[in-house]
């Protein structure tokens, strides 16, 4: 009779112990090769389901945050991604603008562990300089040198600088988390969005090819590129291309439009966006994050079906995010590790967006990089050194989506 007391209770003990085991080894194959662990959990959502295996990523994202926890409470810095040469740039005017409805840094604290870091700076409300270009200086929200300022990132054929680079620490109950943003020209850059081989895919006969056309893959033409969004099994959102369906669109998710004329624009769909009159291309990925320049109060919503069935909004986690400027001529990228869908709203709500929605999330998925030529033969420069696993894949067959940037001649 005892035994047979027992042996449940030492079943169920290997199961959680099998359980954790999968968690920490798929945090260490994430960190020591992303794409390993990006590939396993696909693996495991074919064989287990997709909810299962989102609780066993959140659970190793969760191990993963503790670890930098104690590598913080020993001593480990944040350091700035890059040098700290910065230029001379317009501090933004008083006057407000924009008001935050929401409090962020409760959204994105966690209880469990108290961190003596930055402290966060009230949520700026100014407007946009007059001075478009390059951008106005952000308020630093930590402590690191640099932090908030602009750096020359990289420049068209005729030697303009059409994009720059700054970083924050957006969340102070993780002081060791590092959010990249990269400022891009729209007036001298254009905007592309290419299908991937095998994603977003609903089984429509759709053309897809994966690969940047040959006449935007030159020298001079082709100047940088980044990650897409969910695959459609996480959450099925719209994506629409030459005025064909892939994913049929989703009434009141956030949406990326470019225009046939080279405008891009990020609204809802249903109010800002009703029909693809106009559109060349138009990629949804969840709720809107930042809208009418404020913080969206849904990124307090930790449903994980709002942000990909993947992980809910306050897993700490790579993530990404693209925005507009309030006249819609820069366009901002943020993305970084560790971060809650309350701390990249932070990131982009110092800026001057007045609209924007996130983009792919985890290791390995997450990537910006700009393209250089030699002997005009293209090879990529990922933004942060984390990024190095496969970095070349948007200048080939990709499977996932992708959006490119190129000089406004091409």
């Amino acid at each position: 009779m005892k035994r047979a007391i027992r042996r449940p209770a030492i079943i169920l003990s290997i199961l959680i112990l099998f359980l954790l085991m999968i968690c920490v080894g798929g945090y260490i194959a994430v960190d020591v090769r992303p794409s390993l662990g990006a590939q396993g959990a696909d693996l495991l959502r074919s064989v287990l389901g997709t909810k299962p295996v989102a609780w066993m990523e959140d659970v190793a994202f969760r191990i993963e945050d503790t670890f930098h926890r104690v590598e913080y409470s020993l001593g480990a810095r944040p350091s700035a991604p890059w040098g700290t040469a910065v230029l001379s740039l317009p501090t933004p005017p008083a006057s407000p603008t924009f008001t935050n409805p929401t409090a962020i840094a409760a959204a994105s604290s966690t209880p469990e562990t108290t961190i003596t870091g930055p402290t966060l700076q009230p949520t700026p409300t100014f407007t946009a300089t007059p001075v478009r270009w390059p951008p106005a200086s952000i308020p630093a929200l930590g402590n690191l040198p640099g932090e908030g300022q602009w750096a020359p990132y990289f420049a068209d054929a005729q030697g303009d600088l059409v994009a720059y680079r700054t970083f924050l620490q957006p969340d102070p109950s993780r002081p060791y988390t590092i959010a990249a943003i990269v400022a891009v020209d729209l007036t001298r850059t254009r905007l592309h969005y290419m299908l991937g081989l095998k994603e977003p895919d609903l089984g429509l006969d759709v053309p897809r090819t994966g690969i940047i056309p040959r006449e935007d893959k030159q020298p001079g033409i082709l100047l940088a590129a980044f990650n897409g969004g969910f695959q459609t099994k996480h959450g099925a959102f719209g994506v629409m291309v030459d005025g064909r369906t892939v994913v049929p669109m989703r009434a009141g998710f956030g949406s990326l439009a470019i225009f046939e004329d080279g405008q891009v624009q990020i609204g809802v769909w249903g109010t800002d966006f009703t029909s693809y009159d106009g559109i060349a291309a138009l990629r949804q990925n969840g709720p809107m994050i930042i809208q009418n320049g404020a913080i969206n109060p849904q990124t307090n919503d930790d449903d994980p079906s709002l942000w990909g069935y993947t992980a809910d909004g306050k897993a700490p986690t790579w993530r990404s995010a693209v925005g507009l400027s309030a006249d819609e001529k820069t366009l901002y990228y943020v993305v970084g590790p560790s971060l809650t869908i309350a701390a990249l709203a932070q990131s982009l709500r110092t800026t001057d967006v007045g609209a924007a929605i996130q983009l792919d999330i985890n290791n390995y998925w997450v990537l910006f990089c700009t393209v250089q030529f030699h002997n005009k033969v293209p090879t990529s420069l990922p933004l942060l050194t984390e990024m190095n696993d496969n970095v070349n894949r948007y200048l080939y067959a990709s499977e996932r989506d992708y959006f490119y940037l190129t000089a406004a001649a091409g």
